[in-house]
């Protein structure tokens, strides 16, 4: 953060780190907005069927901020 990154939002990988996060950038306000998408262990190892979906996903989040 004190490198003069971009904070207005942030992409979390998995709901437990989200959680954490969320307590954390509540307290501290570190982050403008949390994007919450699902881990990708959690998607390879329950979810392989419907990857691709997850992919695109993340494509549409990574490509359209806020």
């Amino acid at each position: 953060i004190d490198l003069g990154l971009d904070t207005s939002e942030v992409f979390v990988l998995g709901k437990k780190n989200a959680i954490f996060l969320h307590k954390l950038n509540k307290q501290e306000k570190f982050f403008g907005s949390l994007k919450i998408l699902e881990h990708p262990r959690y998607i390879q190892q329950y979810k392989s069927k419907e990857k691709q979906q997850y992919i695109d996903k993340y494509i549409l989040a990574l490509n359209n901020p806020k």
